[in-house]
C-alpha cells in the first residue's frame, strides 16, 4: 500500500509540473515570440515650385503626392508633352517636356524625414530669347531648356524646406523648389 500511494503521490506532482509548461506551438516559446512589423508611415508632401523676379514670387506652380516610407520605387509625378525629333534618316523619336518629380522618404528616429528628391522642369524657350533668331527671316528650330536637380534633404513635418533654388540663365529669374511633409494619419 505505501508504495501504491507513493506512485500516486510522484503521479500527482508530475502533473502539476506537466500543467504549467506551455503547449507545443505557442507563442510563449522562446525563440518564436513575433517580430512587430514595421509601422508604415504615409507623408503628404507639397511641392512649390516658383519664380522670383526682384525677390518677388511672379509665377507658383503646386504639385501634391502621398509617400509610404521606406519603400522603392519612389513615388512619383510626371506631367508632359511627347515632342517629335527628325533625324536624318527620317526616322521620328519622340522626348519628353514638362515636369518630372520623384521623392523618396525614409523615416529618421528624430521624428523627422529624409527625403530623396529628383526634379526635372523642361520647356521650350522662347524665340525672343534665342539670339540668332532676331532678325532673321526663316524661324528657328524651337530649343527646349531642362533644369535638373537631385538632392537629399531632411524635413521638419510641416515647415517648408526650400530643396534646390537656380537662376534662369536667360533671364533675371530665379527658380526655387520647396516641399513641406505632413504626416497622414
Amino acid at each position: 500500500m505505501k508504495v501504491l500511494s507513493k506512485a500516486i503521490f510522484v503521479l500527482v506532482l508530475a502533473s502539476g509540473v506537466f500543467a504549467q509548461q506551455p503547449p507545443k506551438g505557442g507563442a510563449d516559446q522562446p525563440g518564436k515570440a513575433e517580430e512587430p512589423r514595421p509601422q508604415e508611415n504615409f507623408y503628404k508632401l507639397t511641392f512649390a515650385i516658383y519664380e522670383l523676379e526682384a525677390g518677388k514670387r511672379v509665377n507658383q506652380r503646386d504639385y501634391i503626392m502621398i509617400a509610404k516610407a521606406n519603400v522603392n520605387p519612389s513615388p512619383s509625378i510626371r506631367i508632359s508633352t511627347r515632342l517629335p525629333v527628325y533625324s536624318d534618316e527620317k526616322k521620328v523619336t519622340y522626348i519628353d517636356a514638362g515636369l518630372m518629380l520623384n521623392c523618396n522618404v525614409i523615416d529618421q528616429a528624430t521624428g523627422k524625414v529624409q527625403a530623396h528628391c529628383e526634379i526635372e522642369i523642361s520647356g521650350f524657350v522662347r524665340p525672343e530669347q534665342v539670339p540668332e533668331s532676331r532678325g532673321n527671316a526663316v524661324a528657328p528650330a524651337p530649343v527646349l531648356r531642362s533644369t535638373k536637380s537631385n538632392t537629399w534633404t531632411v524635413l521638419t513635418m510641416g515647415k517648408p524646406s526650400v530643396i534646390a533654388s537656380v537662376d534662369d540663365i536667360s533671364s533675371a529669374k530665379r527658380m526655387q523648389i520647396e516641399v513641406t511633409a505632413t504626416k497622414v494619419e
